[in-house]
């Protein structure tokens, strides 16, 4: 996988930082000084914190995004494989980008991000949404609220996101993760295609 074409060292700095510390914890100032630069020339490239929250945003999203849609868009297009595509392409991310995938999980319904950003949160929203519908329609997912779906989706990623994240900041690297990656893969599968009712 290549490298996220990050603008700058401004903004793989204030990505650190706000993965770190949070997009509201994190200045200006101590974003200049994480990227050896003065606040000055910070705002000959960025109009403010909100710019380069955006600026980071978008470019990390549409990465992302690009990474996903070459999975998704592999023969054989089944849904099974298609999912256990996405699914993997998610999961080498997570070992790669860690920190970059913590800060968009940490901002993705930040309310400073702009028209933008919001689209290109909403192109991978949609890439996600298109596999599981067409999988309900394959009759291989189960007919349900596709947002259901996609929380249990969502949900079992962001948590992977937060274990991998938080391994790197305490020990320094991320380790193997794909033991745990294959089991996760496997319950969610089976969450979307095994139907047991027990609550009405």
């Amino acid at each position: 996988m290549t490298a996220i074409p990050l603008p700058s060292p401004i903004i793989a700095q204030a990505v650190k930082l706000f993965a770190e510390r949070g997009y509201a914890e994190t200045n200006l100032p101590s974003i200049a000084k994480a990227a050896k630069v003065a606040v000055g020339t910070i705002y000959r490239h960025f109009k403010s914190k909100k710019d380069i929250l955006n600026t980071a945003f978008t470019d990390i999203m549409n990465f992302f995004h690009d990474s996903l849609a070459t999975a998704a868009n592999c023969q054989p297009d089944d849904p099974e494989t298609t999912f256990s595509r996405l699914f993997d392409a998610a999961t080498a991310s997570m070992e790669q980008y860690p920190t970059e995938l913590h800060f968009i999980q940490q901002n993705v319904f930040n309310e400073a991000l702009n028209a933008e950003s919001r689209a290109a949160r909403g192109r991978v929203i949609i890439l996600i949404n298109n596999m599981l519908l067409e999988g309900q329609e394959r009759g291989v997912i189960v007919k349900a609220d596709v947002r259901t779906q996609l929380a249990i989706l969502y949900g079992s990623i962001v948590s992977m996101i937060d274990i991998v994240w938080a391994q790197q900041q305490l020990e320094g690297h991320v380790s193997n993760q794909k033991p745990l990656a294959a089991d996760l893969k496997n319950q969610v599968w089976n969450g979307l295609t095994s139907e047991r009712r027990v609550f009405n």
